[in-house]
């Protein structure tokens, strides 16, 4: 009984052993992997003009900027950053611009709800005929 306990517990240790390796084997290759893929991705990117680069919220330079990196580290986070950081400094001064457009017009009174008059009721008259 002893034995087969022992038994047991070695072999599953050498399981876990076996997955910790593994694991910390693929992280590297499946980062450099992906990293390459959205390489190719980004330099696809570069096909678009600059209105559809302007669509995503970026510009040419920031895919220059994204490639020139290692090419060990994924490009695709920069150009999510510089995207992200743009869209806050539009968002900044359209929040800006609305804020002055409220000081700088007048209060527009609101127009009263037009008034809709009331659907009489049909009214029924019974007249009596003798006959």
């Amino acid at each position: 009984m002893l034995l087969m306990t022992f038994a047991t517990k070695s072999l599953s240790s050498v399981a876990v052993g076996a997955t910790r390796v593994v694991t910390l084997t693929f992280r590297p290759v499946n980062a450099i992997v992906k990293a390459l893929i959205h390489r190719r991705e980004v330099m696809r990117l570069g096909e678009l003009d600059e209105r559809g680069l302007k669509d995503i919220g970026l510009v040419r330079s920031d895919l220059d900027g994204a490639l020139s990196v290692s090419w060990l580290s994924d490009p695709s986070l920069i150009l999510a950053e510089r995207s992200s950081a743009r869209h806050g400094v539009a968002s900044l001064r359209r929040q800006a611009a609305l804020q002055q457009a409220e000081r700088v017009a007048p209060a527009v009174p609101a127009r009263p709800a037009p008034v809709v008059p009331a659907r009489r009721a049909a009214v029924v008259e019974t007249v009596a005929c003798s006959a």
